[in-house]
């Protein structure tokens, strides 16, 4: 490790993790859940109100002073049930105001992260780290809850730190977006992600898009049964215009049909900037190790600090004391590593460089 320069600048590892905040699940709130809530209240006080109407039938038998004590207690459901009611459509209100989808009542800024992870409400923590000498390049907090759209940003920032023009990028799945990757590209990150392998077409159990080879240069499609799909229909998915690849002869009478759709015909989607996928994709076949490299880098500073560091939930609130916490903590490890790689004199040297 040079003390001159004691972060790589080829290639980063970037991944998310999601890490707890001062807020109970409790006192998280979605528009769904908000919404239901305010449903059955409207039901339950309907439901109240009739009874106190017409009378309930045990609270008659015990007489009328009985009778009096149900209607007392029922007037007192009703007016718990108005006052949670009441709060609940003030909650709703302010997400309409605000267009965010939850509202969380002791942090403001934490989210509820996505049900596979264990913290609940939270943050989401993103690193990019030095695959050479496993050092944080660049730390960010946010309160997103998934992981799209988040490669480029990160990795440009990181660049600003190291300064430097150009470097490589590894992530997983989870940042696979061609919007982000075309970013990359522009911001002159030479990206590896793999693609996810998702769509219907896969749920049930019939070719994937990979197998379907396109030829850039003829703008067309192969089959697996050796058959030409040409562009056919064209539409719009988010940004991007999407063509789709089709010949509904070529499919009516062909024998794989059973193995590749269970329509009429099997229609093939591309958008238009794919090719940008698609050079990933030979660059990630050249390289397939380079995935190995990733968690066998990005996630040892994640296990540092969550384990060793005990940072497994942040102690501030709101999400620029979070950020601020967290910076910290980053800055702790990166000082720890680097004692690990050249010793408390390697470091002081470095410092004064």
């Amino acid at each position: 490790m040079s003390t001159t320069r004691p972060v790589g600048r080829e290639l980063l590892a970037v991944d998310g993790t999601r890490i707890k905040a001062v807020n109970n699940k409790d006192r998280n709130f979605t528009r769904g859940a908000l919404t239901k809530f305010i449903r059955e209240a409207d039901e339950k006080l309907a439901d109240y109100m009739k009874r106190l109407d017409e009378g309930d039938a045990d609270e008659e038998k015990a007489g009328s002073g009985s009778r009096e004590r149900g209607d007392g207690k029922l007037a007192e459901k009703i007016a718990a049930i108005r006052d949670k009611r009441t709060k609940h459509k003030a909650m709703l209100e302010e997400l309409d105001r605000t267009g965010e989808d939850q509202i969380s009542l002791t942090d403001p800024d934490a989210r509820a992260m996505a049900r596979m992870t264990k913290v609940g409400v939270g943050y989401n923590v993103q690193l990019a780290v030095d695959t050479k000498h496993k050092l944080i390049a660049e730390q960010e907090v946010c309160n997103q809850v998934i992981d799209l759209g988040l490669l480029a940003p990160t990795v440009e920032a990181a660049m600003e730190t190291l300064g430097v023009e150009r470097i490589e990028a590894v992530a997983d799945r989870g940042y696979f977006k061609i919007e982000d990757i075309e970013a990359c590209e522009a911001a002159g990150i030479t990206a590896y992600v793999p693609k996810p392998l998702r769509g219907p077409a896969v749920a049930q159990g019939f070719f994937s898009k990979e197998e379907f080879r396109y030829d850039a240069e003829a703008d067309t499609y192969t089959c697996p049964a050796g058959q030409t799909l040409r562009p056919r229909y064209y539409g719009k998915l988010r940004d991007n215009v999407k063509v789709i690849y089709c010949d509904r002869k070529v499919c009516k009478g062909c024998e794989l049909r059973p193995s590749c759709t269970s329509k009429s015909y099997r229609g093939v989607t591309r958008l238009e900037n794919e090719a940008v996928i698609d050079r990933m994709a030979d660059r990630l076949a050249v390289r397939p190790n380079i995935l190995d490299t990733r968690r066998e880098s990005v996630e040892h500073p994640f296990g540092t600090i969550k384990q060793w560091m005990n940072q497994g939930a942040f102690l501030m609130r709101r999400l620029e004391n979070v950020r601020g916490e967290f910076s910290l903590t980053a800055l702790a490890d990166n000082i720890k590593r680097a004692i690990t790689l050249v010793g408390v004199q390697g470091l002081i040297a470095a410092a004064k460089a």
